[in-house]
């Protein structure tokens, strides 16, 4: 039980690795690299749960062949402070196709001084590809701190066409 909701995990086996998704009955509550192991284990059969989890692999499915370019599932943030969640929203307004930098979601977020801690919330994502983390890179163009590592975050933008 993560908060006051029960959650359902799958995992997404694609080219890059295994994606882990997790859904409760409000929405997508987690797509990362790593198992977060939920405890209890997942046995809830709400029929919301299951179709998000279904919608999910679909849409990444799309995502991953080049032809999705948006998503459309609900996502519910169930962690996160107050300073990750508006990271996160900023990360939302990253168009497909393009990057931005640390320091730039800084300036958005209100908080100029505080490129690592944008860096530091990007690493703590609950919604990778969701949430387009990989999206940020640093000023000098270098691509770091991805969860899925440097060849995924790599092959993401070049899949987007934002070559960097």
């Amino acid at each position: 039980m993560i908060g006051s909701f029960t959650e359902r995990q799958i995992e997404y086996h694609s080219k890059f690795g295994t994606i882990y998704i997790c859904a409760n009955p409000n929405g997508i509550s987690y797509m990362g690299w790593e198992d977060q192991e939920l405890d209890p284990p997942h046995l809830d059969d709400d029929q919301r749960i299951i179709k998000y989890l279904h919608d999910a692999e679909g849409e990444i499915e799309e995502y991953l062949a080049g032809s999705r370019k948006r998503f459309t599932l609900p996502i519910t943030l169930t962690r996160g402070t107050s300073f990750q969640k508006k990271v996160w929203s900023e990360l939302l307004n990253i168009p497909y196709g393009k990057t931005t930098t640390y320091s730039d979601i800084a300036q958005k977020v209100g908080s100029p001084d505080a490129v690592q801690a944008v860096g530091s919330a990007n690493g703590k994502n609950p919604l990778c590809i969701l949430i387009p983390c990989h999206r940020v890179i640093n000023k000098s163009g270098e691509l770091s701190g991805y969860a899925g590592g440097a060849q995924v975050k790599e092959a993401l933008l070049n899949l987007e066409g934002a070559f960097v």
